[in-house]
């Protein structure tokens, strides 16, 4: 069957031509929206809106749909839930404060002083097998044997005079200023101690020199008679020590006539 091509133009002349595109909808006014569906916010803490009635809190059952829990509410045969109660804190007891025990660090600070002042420091020296003590305060150095220059007409106790950074000192041979013989100044132990006493510088010649040391207070004994070979005056105690004797010499009035003063 042979198809009519002028009818089918005939009918493409004849049918509607088509509808133009519907133009979009203009867009509501942001604000004008906004403010049409603008609502009222609730918070928690803040009343409800008018109209919207209130509910206190109620006891929820353990079980039930929400819809059967709702329309017990509403009916009013839900318990309100009791208000939690508030348990006030304990007041708390004042602690009296604590005064420090200064006790505790004042007690070795006391028994630090009173052993300090239950001690004497000594300088020791030799003479023959004898061990002799001064106070370390009249003690200025201890030097090797120099040149000693003779003085005429000196008492045989004084060896004569040294030259100690350009001041002249007597040297006084102790051992025989003590009656105990002569040191030898030439033997490699021989010291003189240089003492202070009455402002004035004196040097000893002694047969060696020992240590500095602490002695307790409470070991120094009065001179034994049988102990001591010199003279007692010039002793003023006897440290005993272990296995070990200090003579504790008292300097002013061994030197008593060097320094030119009456022994009391």
């Amino acid at each position: 069957m042979a198809r009519d091509p002028d009818g089918r133009k005939r009918a493409r002349k004849g049918s509607a031509p088509p509808e133009p595109p519907a133009a979009p909808e203009p867009m509501p006014d942001t604000a004008e929206a906004w403010v049409a569906r603008e609502e009222p916010m609730v918070f928690a803490d803040d009343p409800a809106p008018a109209g919207a009635g209130s509910r206190g809190r109620v006891s929820l059952p353990s079980s039930g749909l929400a819809a059967d829990i709702l329309a017990l509410a509403d009916a009013g045969a839900l318990e309100p839930a009791s208000a939690p109660a508030v348990v006030a804190p304990e007041p708390r007891a004042e602690v009296a404060p604590r005064a420090h025990n200064i006790s505790f660090f004042a007690t070795p600070l006391r028994e630090e002083r009173k052993a300090a002042e239950a001690t004497e420091h000594l300088a020791t020296f030799f003479l023959s097998r004898e061990e002799y003590g001064v106070d370390v305060r009249l003690v200025q150095e201890i030097i090797r044997v120099s040149e000693i220059t003779p003085v005429p007409r000196a008492p045989g106790f004084i060896k004569g005079v040294i030259n100690l950074r350009g001041r002249i000192i007597p040297v006084v041979d102790l051992k025989r200023k003590l009656n105990l013989g002569e040191v030898d100044g030439a033997a490699r132990q021989s010291r003189i101690v240089v003492v202070k006493v009455r402002d004035r510088l004196i040097g000893l010649l002694v047969d060696g020199a020992s240590q500095v040391l602490k002695v307790p207070v409470a070991s120094i004994e009065p001179p034994p008679e049988e102990v001591v070979e010199i003279d007692a005056n010039y002793v003023r105690g006897v440290a005993k020590l272990d296995r070990r004797l200090i003579i504790l010499m008292d300097l002013p009035k061994v030197l008593a006539l060097e320094l030119k003063e009456e022994v009391s």
